[in-house]
C-alpha cells in the first residue's frame, strides 16, 4: 500500500502556462508551420487544442480549418514549428509572473522536476533565453513529449517524473495551468495546485487549489497547503 505523505517531498513544474508565457509563440509557431490555410483563432486554440503535445494541438486544428492530416503532413509541420518556435522565442520571451522565483527558491530545498508536453527542442529553446538561462540545470528531470508514448492528459508524464525523482507521487505537488495536465498528475498519483491564467479557474475545478499567479506562491506556503487534509 501507498503510503500518503503529509510532508512535501518534491515539486513537478508544467511549462507552458507556469513557468513561460509562450501559448501565443506555439500558436504563431504552428501558424507559420501549417500556413494560411489554418484558419483557428488564437482563443479557440488555447480553449480547445492545448494541455496535451503539439501532435494533438496540429490535429485538432486541422480538423477546425478542415485541412488534411496525415503523419507525413505531422513531420513536416513539426519541424517547420521547432524552426519558428526556436526564433520566435528569442524575441518575446516572458516569464509567468513569480514562477522563476519560486522555481528557484523550492530548488534550494526540495527536488524539483519539469513535466510538459512541449518538445525537448522547445524546452531547451525556451531554457536558454528565459531568465537569462537561471533555470538551467535546476530540474531532476526534464519529461517532454518524446519521452513519452502517451501525452497529457495519460498519468505517462507525471509518472515518470516521479519516478525519476525518487519520490512517491502522493508526496509530490504537481502545479499545473490546463484541464488536461491537472487529470494527468491526479492520474499519476501527485496532488495539484493549479494556476488560471490560461484557463478560467472553473475549469480547473479538479486541482485541491486554484491561485490566480505564482507571485505570492512560496515554498513555505506550499508546505503549509500540503499539510493540510484534503476534503
Amino acid at each position: 500500500m501507498t503510503n500518503i505523505s503529509s510532508e512535501l517531498q518534491a515539486v513537478v513544474f508544467d511549462m507552458d502556462g507556469v513557468i513561460i508565457e509562450s501559448e501565443m509563440i506555439h500558436y504563431r509557431s504552428i501558424c507559420e508551420a501549417m500556413g494560411e490555410n489554418m484558419k483557428v483563432p488564437y482563443q479557440v486554440f488555447l480553449e480547445q487544442c492545448t494541455g496535451s503535445d503539439e501532435r494533438f494541438a496540429m490535429g485538432r486544428m486541422a480538423a477546425f480549418s478542415d485541412m488534411s492530416y496525415d503523419e507525413e503532413l505531422f513531420q513536416e509541420w513539426s519541424r517547420l514549428k521547432a524552426t519558428a518556435y526556436a526564433r520566435l522565442i528569442t524575441e518575446e520571451v516572458n516569464p509567468m509572473p513569480g514562477a522563476i522565483d519560486l522555481v528557484e527558491k523550492v530548488a534550494e530545498e526540495l527536488p524539483i522536476g519539469l513535466a510538459t508536453g512541449s518538445r525537448r527542442s522547445d524546452v531547451d529553446a525556451a531554457f536558454r533565453v528565459l531568465g537569462g538561462g537561471c533555470l538551467a540545470g535546476l530540474f531532476q528531470t526534464i519529461v517532454t513529449s518524446g519521452d513519452v508514448a502517451h501525452s497529457k492528459p495519460h498519468p505517462i508524464t507525471y509518472s515518470k517524473a516521479v519516478e525519476d525523482l525518487g519520490v512517491e507521487p502522493s508526496a509530490c505537488f504537481a502545479i499545473e495551468d490546463s484541464p488536461n495536465g491537472i487529470d494527468s498528475a491526479l492520474g499519476a498519483g501527485l496532488r495539484v495546485i493549479g494556476v488560471d491564467v490560461m484557463h478560467d479557474a472553473s475549469k480547473l475545478s479538479r486541482a485541491e487549489r486554484v491561485v490566480s499567479t505564482l507571485t505570492d506562491v512560496s515554498l513555505d506556503s506550499l508546505r503549509k497547503w500540503f499539510a493540510e487534509p484534503l476534503a
